[in-house]
């Protein structure tokens, strides 16, 4: 079981940071050297939903007290916005309408939840 305050949380936060600042574009597209595992969009889609567990973890500590509401509704949205990127083509999802709704959703996570 992964513990939802000290790693699952903390790593969504790291995931909304890497995308909210362009990080992840930037090496996805070979702009900058790689300095993550998150090779590509499937790559990430993988970590969050697959290693992390995003859905049951997620479902079983939404209502954690230390979550305000914002921040509760922030990650709702970053999860969702996350599940429609699922392309290994990393130059397609950057261009894509569903990439600016992630990182509109990641930077609400980095401002709700920092």
């Amino acid at each position: 079981m992964i513990d939802f305050k000290h790693v699952w949380l903390p790593q969504i936060l790291a995931y909304a940071r890497l995308i909210s600042t362009g990080q992840l574009e930037q090496e996805w597209l070979g702009y900058s050297p790689r300095a993550t595992s998150v090779t590509n969009p499937d790559e990430l889609y993988e970590q969050v939903f697959d290693d992390l567990d995003a859905e049951s973890i997620w479902a079983e500590n939404r209502l954690a007290p230390d979550l305000s509401t914002r921040a509760t509704e922030a990650i709702d949205g970053f999860l969702t916005a996350l599940q429609n990127i699922d392309d290994p083509d990393a130059e397609s999802v950057v261009e894509s309408a569903a990439w600016k709704r992630v990182k509109e959703a990641a930077q609400a996570v980095v401002t709700c939840v920092a």
